[in-house]
């Protein structure tokens, strides 16, 4: 027959102290779990702003300046302007053809002619223009302002206050020490340990402390009086390269206009001085002209001596001669209209030449009137970029509002989780030991087996009686 059974059951429980924080987790996690969701009904992205919208508007409004088309306006006019009629006169005169209307005779003269000299004498032309000096050449200007930063420039800068500051603190830590010293003093007299090895612990510890404070303080106000004096160079560095730009931009516009006035003062200058030359060169053909008018009348004065000189000839000599005296006028008339149409002719070119100088002078005025329009227009752009960068800050100072409106709302709305999560940090962190119960179940035996072992234990009795 078998033995009876047993069955052993193992049971595990949270102790009584720690179940109630572990259910109360439970039910609070549960019912965090169950709660809906709360949208953010707050802005999220700034809008333009008004510096922003107006210089969008002035970037949309702007439009060519109005020196650029009057610039125009005057190169056009220059470039289709016609050539003076002198031009056209001076390029149409050409030398007429001439043929002697005499043809002489043999006629043989007894008359030797005296030696002539012309009393026309030319003097040297010489142009009255000399180059000026022009306008010193632009240079860069040097930027004294040092790249690197060291100890002596920094302690321009540090606060002369700050010393005192961190005096003042170090004296509050020293009389807070005293007090503690003071106390501990105290205590050991009361404990009757005046002097001891703990009294000269407690003091060590509190001197301790104090050297930290003091070395604390006194680090913070030196890190603090560097890092104000660092953002007072960078200050100062950022004012002086701002001002240094502003002072190259002036030299460059400077130079600039007086380069453009002297080529101005230079081609005013040339049109004069040849106009000069050009009266001079004229002067020059009048005179040779009223020379050679002095020499043709000498000449025919001598014709007519020579003439009454010869009587002697026959009369067809004498028709001769004056055919001859007649052609020979004809010839110096001709040669003298010549030459005064040639001088015609030089008149007009210097005319031309006087004109092109003032329509270079045109020119260079047309040329520093595009360039005043093309600053014109790059100085509203500068103002108008300058005012949208200010619309940007004060745009991106909205936003960053907004982002910390946001993630405040974003906080609140974890903060129970949050709480949650140390809570259950905390309970994890907690030595729980949970209880352990054993318990033990075996079979009771049925009245058969009960009557049979009684037996058999009185049978072996029974035997060893007998025995």
């Amino acid at each position: 027959m078998a033995d009876p059974t047993s069955t052993t059951v193992y049971q595990q429980a949270l102790p009584e102290y720690a179940a109630p924080y572990f259910e109360r987790l439970l039910q609070r996690a549960e019912t965090e779990s169950l709660q809906g969701y709360q949208p953010y009904t707050g802005a999220r992205l700034a809008g333009f702003a008004p510096l922003e919208e107006q210089a969008q508007a002035g970037y949309g409004a702007l439009a060519a300046p109005g020196q650029l088309a009057a610039a125009t306006g005057v190169a056009a006019q220059v470039a289709g302007a016609q050539a003076p009629d002198a031009f056209r006169f001076a390029t149409a005169t050409g030398p007429g053809a001439f043929q002697a209307a005499y043809a002489p005779t043999g006629v043989t003269s007894g008359y030797q002619a005296g030696p002539f000299q012309a009393a026309y004498t030319p003097t040297g032309i010489m142009a009255g223009y000399q180059a000026g000096v022009g306008p010193q050449a632009y240079t860069a200007g040097q930027l004294g302002i040092p790249t690197a930063f060291n100890q002596a420039m920094l302690s321009q800068y540090m606060s002369p206050y700050q010393e005192q500051v961190t005096s003042a603190a170090v004296r509050e830590i020293e009389k807070a020490a005293q007090r503690g010293r003071t106390g501990v003093s105290q205590a050991a007299a009361q404990a009757g340990g005046r002097g001891g090895y703990r009294e000269a612990l407690e003091r060590a510890e509190l001197q301790r402390n104090v050297l930290e404070q003091v070395g604390d303080v006194t680090a913070r106000g030196r890190q603090q009086a560097f890092e104000s004096a660092l953002q007072q160079l960078e200050r100062d560095r950022q004012a002086q390269m701002q001002g240094f730009q502003v002072q190259e931009a002036a030299r460059q516009a400077q130079a600039a206009s007086g380069l453009a006035g002297f080529q101005a003062q230079e081609a005013a200058r040339q049109a004069q001085a040849q106009m000069g030359m050009t009266a001079q060169q004229a002067s020059q053909q009048q005179r040779l002209a009223a020379a050679q008018l002095a020499a043709q009348q000498e000449a025919a004065r001598e014709a007519a001596r020579q003439a009454q000189a010869q009587m002697g000839m026959t009369a067809q000599q004498a028709t001769g001669q004056q055919q001859l005296a007649a052609a020979e006028l004809a010839a110096r008339q001709e040669a003298a209209r010549e030459a005064a149409r040639q001088q015609q002719a030089q008149l007009g070119l210097a005319g031309l030449q006087q004109n092109v100088a003032a329509q270079q002078q045109r020119l260079a005025a047309a040329q520093q009137l595009g360039a005043l329009g093309a600053q014109e227009q790059a100085m509203g752009l500068e103002r108008l970029a300058a005012q949208e960068a200010a619309g940007q800050r004060q745009r991106a100072m909205r936003q960053a509002s907004l982002d910390v409106g946001y993630e405040d709302f974003l906080r609140q709305m974890g903060y129970t989780q949050g709480q949650l999560g140390f809570f259950s940090n905390i309970l994890r962190g907690v030595p729980v030991q949970p209880t352990q119960t054993v318990s033990t179940f075996q079979q009771q035996p049925s009245l058969f087996q009960s009557v049979l072992g009684t037996g058999l234990g009185a049978l072996g009795l029974y035997k060893a009686f007998q025995g």
